[in-house]
């Protein structure tokens, strides 16, 4: 039986994955790709920045794509502006 944290981490891969893969590429979120996960997945983290600026600034290697440490990056910022917010209430 997974413990809460080891279900968490799943989640982000099949999220990743369930974005990544709509061009076969398991390791990499295009432009596109990336801005569909913020819409459906974290619309509130578009009122932030756009998808366009959360690509630049995750796009690490400059390779136009965010593979899945990059997307990890995005995963951190996200939790801390949530964690930030369950405070503010």
């Amino acid at each position: 039986m997974l413990t809460d944290l080891e279900n968490a981490m799943d989640s982000l891969i099949t999220v990743y994955h369930k974005y990544s893969l709509v061009k076969g590429n398991a390791h990499a979120l295009y432009k596109d790709d990336l801005k569909n996960l913020l819409q459906i997945e974290g619309p509130r983290y578009l009122k932030i920045k756009d998808a366009d600026t959360w690509f630049k600034e995750l796009d690490i290697n400059s390779d136009n794509a965010i593979n899945f440490q990059e997307f990890l990056i995005l995963v951190i910022k996200m939790g801390v502006i949530a964690h930030h917010d369950i405070h503010k209430e």
